[in-house]
């Protein structure tokens, strides 16, 4: 046609840009443009298009109805996004030229882009003109295919359709004489008219539709069933009915081979099935509709919603009498959306039909001679035309004559028709039967070379069904359900083992390593092996840990580092495991000619009693009449021998190791004590952020510092106070002092108050109690059990003087409760503080509960 617009559309440098260009227009030119189009925002909304485009049918309607502005906004949307400023001026000059020619503009679109194939394009609205495209201008889908033109198909009337009704029992129930008589009634006018000629299949079976395929010509077949999209394999299927009666779903590429065996092949093919026009995003030829047009099928009119009796008939009425007059194929289609929109309600369901197209021509047949008339028609005509016969040179007194010879020599032709037809059929049929096992054969290799599996199954139980012994299909069936199987469990074993669940994963790869499809397995089976083995030998590790037995913790460590170096040491529980032993073994004292010189006296005294470590530790108790003080043996068993505690009370008490990490801390007042200070940071923070910005009213000057005195000088003290009843920084005489002069200067410097005059007793108070608490951080930072809860107890205490900062960098000068952004930092630097022992404190509960779980009974 000379006055089409095409437009290419494909896909733009990112996600949900792409580029249209005019490929040719009769305004002359290549304008393109570059677009977003939410496509995902769109398909999301398919659902709610598709409900009220079915429900319009019986919905009663008004000028300007709210349901419609759905469908409206959707084809707006599209309209806008697809016609750019360019590609529209050129789309407004074409109509101009097409009208000023005589013509009608007819718009393509080529859409290379397969996630634009879903969008429902025959709802273009242009809100200029405020109409719908496709009501006045022919609109079709380009489906890419090898490039060649069909010459339109020499049909003497009538033109022949075959219907199609298949209805299976486990679908919901087609009324299959309505759905005849719907079709029937369409094209009653065309049928008495001799131009068309509608026969339908006994049944909705593959071998009905076959045997009806064979005995054509057909010139357009007619299919009314249920259909539907599988997002697994990507494919439009229809429904036929299978030999028990149930519904056998035939993919498009199967659908393809059935049509394939009529003579000439279909040039037409119309579904009216739920869905049928569905397209899948991955591949452009996914769809029922585009894979026929794909496979030779020179147009295809399928269905993208669901679609009512009512407006099913005056699509069909409409388009097959404009087809039987000779339009084209895409006028044809505009022709029924007319014809369904002369519905009284103003139905919206002229946007279901979807034309899908193979080329550029889209005439399709080319009607030669005159229709035949019907029976009753042929019995009347000589009667009524007497003066034409008159005219008849031949036997002019005996005008029925030719008609009777023209009979016989019918009904002759007719039976020698059927007599070559019956001689020929079996052999005919057997060839076919052939030729349809021999495709799905070649069909099933194809997809088993490209590795899909599941279709090339499907395609084999086709196969074997129709021929149990074929060839190798049996073999090929069993060894791609192997293989499919093989994928199935490699894929799960991947799940498992991002799962964490190594077992599960190493027998997953142990059942495929042996299979060359997967080369990985072995290496990713021996990998879940170590992990396993890693995360076995840190759950042993572990439980020794809780037991105290810290040569055991060694051995399995020591087993760790060779089957993982970076996993021998989970939590620091090897490290702690040595310090443990470390401080357990008693320190050798020096001997008498080792000694230094004994300037100290109490070193000399040490001297004196050394020789006593010659007894082993159980001698006192078993030999209470040997020399020595035998008084002294009431001492436990547990207890170290005497000579090995003579250094406790000398010089070496001074030694760090042996100081305040002997006792763990106490969980409970650890925990509380965190949770006083997750709760006074996260106060004063509220409070702060309050009096920042949202304090309107000046409750701060008229009482609200109130709120930061609680916090600062009596909730954080608290906590502070109980973190020294757990036991930070030590249980020393100086770590139990540093701790009270933490918890005395921040009440001082709390109560003290943050005024818009500096306070002297503040300023001091907060700078003791930072110098106090960086005190009391280093000693906990000292001993390695609590080096954490030394980090935690030191960064809220020396930031405290922080809150003498403005926002402008003064320090010490007039304190504006507006500019206090350093105070909550501050204070969110204590709820941090506060959130960190509380998870530490519930660590040593657990720890706590799991050592007494293993503790011996005795």
């Amino acid at each position: 046609m000379d006055c089409d617009i095409e437009l290419e559309i494909d896909t733009g440098s990112a996600r949900g840009e792409y580029t249209v260009h005019v490929v040719r227009a009769p305004a002359g030119g290549h304008a393109s443009g570059t677009f977003t189009l939410d496509v995902d925002g769109i398909l999301d909304r398919l659902p709610q298009l598709e409900a009220t485009v079915l429900a319009s049918a019986v919905a009663a309607r008004r000028t300007m109805p709210v349901a419609e502005m759905v469908v409206r906004e959707v084809g707006q949307e599209l309209f806008q996004a697809l016609f750019t400023r360019e590609v529209y001026g050129t789309y407004r000059a074409s109509l101009g030229a097409a009208q000023h020619a005589g013509q009608q503009l007819r718009v393509v679109l080529r859409l290379a882009a397969p996630e634009l194939a879903t969008m429902p394009w025959e709802t273009l609205f242009d809100p200029e003109t405020e109409t719908y495209l496709c009501q006045t201008e022919p609109l079709l889908r380009h489906v890419p295919a090898p490039d060649y033109n069909q010459n339109p198909l020499d049909v003497a009337p009538p033109l022949r359709i075959l219907g199609i009704v298949a209805s299976p029992r486990d679908l919901p129930a087609l009324d299959v004489q309505a759905e005849k008589e719907h079709l029937s009634r369409a094209l009653a006018g065309p049928v008495s008219e001799g131009r068309v000629e509608l026969v339908w299949a006994k049944s909705g079976t593959w071998d009905d539709v076959q045997s009806m395929l064979l005995a054509g010509p057909w010139h357009v077949v007619h299919f009314v069933g249920h259909g539907d999209y599988d997002s697994r394999t990507d494919e439009g299927r229809i429904a036929l009915v299978g030999p028990d009666g149930r519904a056998a779903m035939v993919r498009a590429v199967r659908l393809m081979a059935l049509l394939s065996v009529a003579a000439p092949r279909p040039r037409l093919v119309v579904l009216n099935s739920c869905s049928s026009g569905e397209m899948g995003q991955s591949d452009l030829f996914s769809g029922t509709a585009s894979a026929l047009v794909r496979s030779g099928i020179g147009a295809v009119a399928a269905m993208q919603f669901a679609i009512s009796d009512y407006a099913a008939i005056a699509f069909a009425h409409g388009f097959y009498a404009a087809i039987a007059n000779g339009r084209t194929v895409d006028e044809a289609a505009r022709v029924g959306r007319i014809s369904v929109m002369a519905s009284p309600d103003g139905t919206l369901e002229w946007v279901t039909p979807a034309l899908y197209v193979r080329s550029g021509s889209t005439q399709l047949f080319t009607l030669k001679g005159m229709p035949r008339a019907s029976t009753a028609g042929e019995g009347a005509t000589p009667a009524g035309a007497s003066g034409a016969q008159a005219a008849v040179p031949a036997t002019p007194g005996q005008p029925a004559a030719p008609v009777g010879a023209a009979s016989a020599a019918q009904a002759g032709t007719a039976q020698a028709g059927a007599e070559l037809t019956s001689a020929t059929r079996a052999s005919a049929e057997q060839a076919m039967k052939r030729a349809q096992l021999r495709a799905l054969y070649v069909q099933a290799s194809a997809e088993l070379r490209a590795h899909r599996l599941e279709q090339a199954t499907e395609l084999l139980d086709d196969l074997l069904t129709l021929e149990p012994g074929y060839r190798d299909a049996a073999a090929l069936r069993d060894s791609a359900r192997n293989r499919l199987h093989l994928a199935r469990t490699y894929r799960e074993a991947l799940e498992a083992e991002e799962a964490g669940d190594w077992l599960a994963a190493a027998d997953g790869f142990a059942a495929v390593q042996d299979d060359p499809g997967f080369p990985e397995a072995a290496t990713r089976k021996q990998d879940c092996e170590r992990r396993q083995r890693v995360s076995d030998l840190q759950g042993e590790l572990r439980y020794h840990s809780s037991l105290g037995s810290w040569e055991a913790v060694l051995d399995v460590s020591a087993e760790l580092a060779s089957v993982d170096p970076d996993a021998a040491d989970p939590d620091g529980l090897t490290t702690a495991a040595l310090a443990e032993i470390e401080r357990a073994t008693p320190k050798e004292l020096p001997k008498p000619e080792e000694a230094p010189e004994p300037e100290p006296a109490p070193r000399g005294f040490y001297t004196s009693v050394s020789p006593a470590p010659a007894p082993t530790p159980a001698q006192p108790q078993r030999l209470p009449g040997s020399a020595g003080p035998p008084q002294k043996d009431t001492t436990p068993k547990t207890q170290t021998p005497a000579p090995a505690r003579v250094p406790a009370s000398g010089p070496d008490v001074s030694v760090p190791s042996t100081g305040r990490s002997q006792e763990p801390l106490n969980w409970t007042p650890l925990a509380w004590g965190g949770a006083a200070l997750a709760v006074a940071g996260g106060l004063g923070a509220c409070f702060a952020i309050y009096f920042l910005w949202f304090d309107e009213n000046y409750w701060y000057e008229s009482g609200g510092d109130g709120s930061l005195r609680v916090v600062y000088g009596l909730v954080a003290p608290l906590g502070y106070l109980l973190l020294a009843v757990a036991g930070l920084p030590d249980r020393t005489v100086v770590g139990r002092l540093v701790m009270a002069g933490v918890v005395v200067s921040g009440a001082v410097f709390g109560l003290s108050g943050l005024n818009y005059t500096v306070e002297l007793t503040a300023v001091v108070a907060s700078f003791v109690h930072a110098a106090l608490g960086l005190w009391a951080g280093v000693l906990a930072l000292r001993a390695q059990s609590v080096r954490a809860d030394g980090w935690l107890l030191l960064w809220p205490t020396v930031t405290v003087p922080l809150v003498w900062i403005q926002d402008k960098g003064t320090f010490l000068e007039s304190w504006y409760r507006t500019h206090a952004y350093f105070a909550l930092v501050q204070l969110v630097i204590v709820c941090a503080a506060g959130v960190g022992f509380l998870v530490a404190g519930r660590r040593l509960r657990a720890s706590s509960e799991k050592g007494q779980e293993h503790e011996p009974a005795g």
